[in-house]
């Protein structure tokens, strides 16, 4: 995906000023900087976008100034060895497509997506993590996951969405009833591209304390919605629990040293 981000550099450096996500998709697809048959991507650029400044912080070169808005440090020059961005071929989807299994039902895609969560988590941690299923999920619990050589461990509750390419909104729903307000539960709301086979870049990780204070509730307070995506001004407050899925196992570490 860096072809996304060289093209959004290049773009507010010829604007230089501020420009919201549809703008700078618009002028990279426009002067040729963007190359992609991607179906939304404004989604794309966006979410990439978010989750460089969430996850680069100060030393992103990336600046939110308003939803769906960004503009570039001014301490951020472009090296001038050439002045132009290399063209990465391997950014831009093949136009041929896959349809998964007709036969495959909600169950089983829960647990594939369920189980590269569990992956990640072993593969890409600082410290070692353990992953565990309970028998039963009548608590709403799909993944333990443990510290090794620790007693510290967290329950998480997994969302995933299946989608051919990558929609510009992400909805679910949580039962309340499901959830403890403690941070050592978590939400993760994640999206599955049936064409890239794949958990997206990105995901959303919410303790479930956090969740259930800034959640919308429905049906008298049984449901706890979740809204978000890159082009969705509602989505705003959960743009800071946005990060790169192969960060995840560090960001369950950092919680787990909370308690």
């Amino acid at each position: 995906m860096k072809i996304f981000k060289q093209a959004a550099v290049r773009v507010l450096q010829e604007a230089k000023t501020p420009l919201h996500i549809k703008e700078i998709t618009r002028r990279a697809i426009k002067a040729g900087y963007l190359v992609t048959d991607g179906k939304t991507p404004e989604a794309t650029m966006n979410a990439l976008l978010i989750v460089d400044v969430n996850k680069n912080g100060e030393k992103s070169i990336f600046e939110k100034v308003a939803p769906s808005t960004f503009k570039l440090k001014h301490t951020y020059v472009l090296k001038a060895e050439t002045g132009k961005f290399k063209f990465d071929s391997s950014d831009v989807k093949l136009k041929r497509t896959w349809s998964i299994s007709k036969n495959i039902s909600t169950k089983q895609k829960g647990d594939i997506a369920e189980s590269r969560i569990a992956e990640l988590l072993i593969l890409y941690g600082s410290e070692s993590l353990s992953c565990y299923k309970p028998i039963s999920d009548d608590d709403g619990i799909d993944i333990i996951a443990k510290k090794k050589k620790s007693v510290k461990s967290i329950n998480l509750q997994v969302k995933s969405r299946y989608s051919d390419g990558l929609p510009s909104v992400f909805t679910a729903t949580v039962k309340a009833s499901t959830l403890v307000d403690h941070k050592k539960m978590a939400i993760i709301f994640c999206l599955f591209d049936t064409q890239d086979g794949d958990l997206a870049d990105y995901l959303w990780f919410v303790p479930a304390d956090e969740f259930i204070l800034k959640a919308n509730r429905l049906k008298s307070g049984s449901l706890l919605s979740f809204v978000a995506g890159p082009n969705k001004k509602e989505s705003n407050k959960w743009d800071k629990y946005m990060i790169e899925k192969k960060d995840l196992a560090n960001k369950i570490l950092e919680i787990m040293q909370s308690y």
